[in-house]
C-alpha cells in the first residue's frame, strides 16, 4: 500500500506568551480565592490585568528538551521509563536580547524562577506562573521560558519553549507579574 504523504494530516504545536501586570498583592487574593475553592473568580482576577506582552513562542528541540521529550514520552512503552518527569514544573523570566534557536536549552539572561501556580487543558494548554512586586526586579524583561522538572533554581530542568518578546516588557514599582504560556495542538 502507497501513502501520498503530501496528502496526509501534518501536526502543529503552537505556543503564546502573555505576560500581564497587576497591582501589588494581586497574587495574595489570587491564592486566597484558589485556597477557597474559588478558582474562577481567581482565574478573572488574573486574566483582568493589564496585557503587557503578547507573543509567540518557540518550542525548542535539541536532545532532551522541548520536542525530544515528547517523543521520548511517545516512545517511552517500548524504551522504558522516562529520564525526565513530565509536566511544566517552572518559569523563568529574563533580560536576555537573543533570538530564540530550535537548539536552545536555557534562556539567554535568566533573573528569576516561578513554579507553575496554574494549569488546564481545555483544547489548549494553558501555563501560569506569578512573580510578586517583591521578587521581581523593577527592570526591562524581554524573554521568558517554561522548564520541565527541575528545582528552584535558575537553568535547571529540561527546556521546553523559548519566547522574545516583541516588546519588551519594563517592570515598575507595586506590580506584580504573571507569564502565561499557552500550547495549542492541531492537525493541519
Amino acid at each position: 500500500m502507497e501513502v501520498n504523504l503530501k496528502e496526509t494530516n501534518s501536526a502543529t504545536l503552537v505556543g503564546t506568551v502573555i505576560v500581564r501586570s497587576h497591582p501589588a498583592g494581586t497574587i495574595d487574593r489570587y491564592n486566597e480565592f484558589k485556597a477557597a475553592g474559588r478558582i474562577e473568580e481567581a482565574q478573572a482576577l488574573i486574566h483582568g490585568g493589564k496585557v503587557e506582552v503578547l507573543d509567540h513562542n518557540l518550542i525548542v528541540d535539541s536532545s532532551n528538551f522541548g520536542f525530544d521529550l515528547l517523543r521520548q514520552y511517545l516512545a517511552s512503552a517500548y524504551y522504558g521509563t522516562l529520564t525526565f518527569p513530565l509536566g511544566i514544573a517552572w518559569g523563568e523570566i529574563g533580560t536576555g536580547s537573543t533570538t530564540p534557536a530550535s537548539s536552545d536549552t536555557a534562556l539567554t539572561t535568566p533573573t528569576n524562577r516561578a513554579t507553575i501556580s496554574y494549569a488546564a487543558n481545555s483544547g489548549t494548554v494553558i501555563t501560569q506562573f506569578f512573580f510578586p512586586d517583591s521578587v521581581l526586579s523593577n527592570t526591562t524583561y524581554n524573554e521568558f521560558g517554561t522548564f520541565i522538572g527541575g528545582t528552584s533554581s535558575i537553568g535547571t530542568g529540561q527546556m521546553f519553549n523559548h519566547a522574545l518578546f516583541s516588546s519588551p516588557y519594563s517592570k515598575s514599582a507595586g506590580v506584580d507579574t504573571t507569564c502565561e504560556v499557552d500550547f495549542s495542538f492541531a492537525n493541519s
